[in-house]
């Protein structure tokens, strides 16, 4: 009797066994749309399909979108619920960090940082820790019309002045405004196009100590000066001070403009929209201290909350595997692996790929602080406000400094503010 009692007690405790491991072999995860749903879909059908196969746990994924994805991941950093494991763009790591609502991470178990290309590992920490992996990465370089240039007779620039003297000749060929396109008041992202000219004057965005702000200094004044001057010399249209990103690029792809800075991403618009584009692309000119990009891309986090936190690593470490990663950068997402194994692919070092990873190598991430949307905001404000001087004829020599002043202020009123 006592040995038919201990064997119902053991099968009940291996059912009760079974039923929970049961309600913990399901993990959620969220992602943006970084590639068309009818590739991307499938493909994430498949690769959870081959992770169950190989862990037992089944990933349920949800794509979101950018528009939205800012409020449904603070809600669920609030509440503590929703995802287990989620995708987050670089700049809002350190951010949803200082929530405090994610895991802490220890990147030894995904290779190291130093595993990593550098603005994307140091995208993921908040005061000297990681709550996060980084995935892919994008950088910005030149792209330019071969047909257009040759022409003009000129050569990429290797420099930023000398942009403005094949601006001008391709200006005398082809007419006013069909140099370059650029983004204006309606970019979103309208900081990364001036922060790469900035740090190559030699200026940077904040001090070293990331106390105070440093924009409004000198290189900083040149710089956007700079950037003002591609309407206001005529290389530009003036259309472009007010225009977004996706205007500037399609000015490009339309064979509008002979050179326009934008992403890896683009090359998917080229091919579908304009394949006969003659173009190439070259690393961003130099300033008159050094080359440079912005470092951007999305890295994979886990709800600090969540109960399924190994198989939300395993996750991690399933799409971060080289084969995985590759395949994801390459043939969907068209952006670039943040994982530096992932580049001894050989794709990498083709075509305009090299440029792109070259690139990468030096780009710049942004400070990882908890008031970097303020930060940001305060000066796109400002940088706003000079576009529009620009096109309305009020632009003068003092407007720059005057503007950029006023988004200091603001600046160091939010870094005061800073955890």
């Amino acid at each position: 009797m006592r040995k038919s009692w201990v064997l119902v007690v053991v099968f009940l405790w291996a059912v009760l066994t079974s039923v929970t491991a049961l309600g913990k072999g399901t993990i959620t995860f969220w992602l943006m749309p970084n590639a068309p749903d009818e590739t991307h879909i499938p493909w994430l059908e498949e690769k959870a399909k081959e992770f169950e196969a190989q862990t037992g746990y089944k990933v349920n994924f949800e794509v979101i979108g950018w528009g939205e994805a800012w409020q449904k991941i603070s809600v669920a950093l609030a509440s503590q619920t929703g995802p287990d494991v989620f995708q987050v763009g670089t700049t809002w790591n350190p951010q949803f960090a200082a929530t405090g609502g994610l895991e802490r991470l220890d990147l030894a178990e995904f290779g190291g940082a130093e595993a990593f290309m550098k603005a994307n590992y140091i995208s993921t920490t908040y005061k000297g820790e990681s709550y996060g992996v980084p995935w892919f990465a994008e950088t910005r370089c030149l792209f330019y019309n071969k047909d257009m240039f040759a022409k003009a007779g000129v050569q990429p620039p290797a420099t930023y002045d000398e942009l403005k003297v094949v601006g001008k000749k391709i200006v005398e060929t082809f007419g006013e405004g069909s140099a370059i396109a650029i983004a204006g008041t309606n970019a979103w992202d309208l900081l990364h196009n001036w922060a790469i000219v900035l740090w190559a004057y030699g200026g940077d965005l904040l001090t070293p100590d990331n106390k105070q702000a440093a924009f409004n200094g000198e290189a900083g004044v040149t710089a956007m000066k700079w950037y003002a001057s591609l309407i206001l010399d005529g290389l530009a249209a003036k259309a472009c001070a007010e225009y977004n990103q996706p205007q500037a690029d399609a000015a490009f792809i339309n064979g509008n403009v002979a050179m326009c800075f934008m992403g890896p991403w683009n090359i998917a618009g080229i091919e579908q929209e304009n394949p006969d584009l003659p173009y190439d692309v070259v690393e961003p000119p130099a300033g008159p201290v050094k080359r440079a990009s912005f470092s951007g891309g999305s890295n994979l986090v886990i709800l600090k909350g969540s109960p399924n936190k190994e198989a939300a690593k395993e996750w991690i470490k399933f799409l971060l595997s080289k084969e995985n990663l590759v395949d994801y950068t390459k043939n969907l997402s068209h952006m670039l692996p943040a994982k530096i194994e992932a580049f001894e692919d050989p794709y990498y070092d083709t075509g305009v790929w090299q440029v792109f990873k070259k690139t990468l190598g030096y780009a710049t991430a942004y400070p990882p602080l908890a008031v970097w949307g303020d930060i940001e905001n305060a000066v796109v404000r400002e940088f706003r406000n000079i576009l529009t001087a620009v096109a309305s004829g009020h632009y003068s020599e003092d407007t720059v400094r005057l503007y950029l002043d006023k988004a200091a202020e603001k600046v160091n009123e939010a870094l005061a503010r800073e955890r």
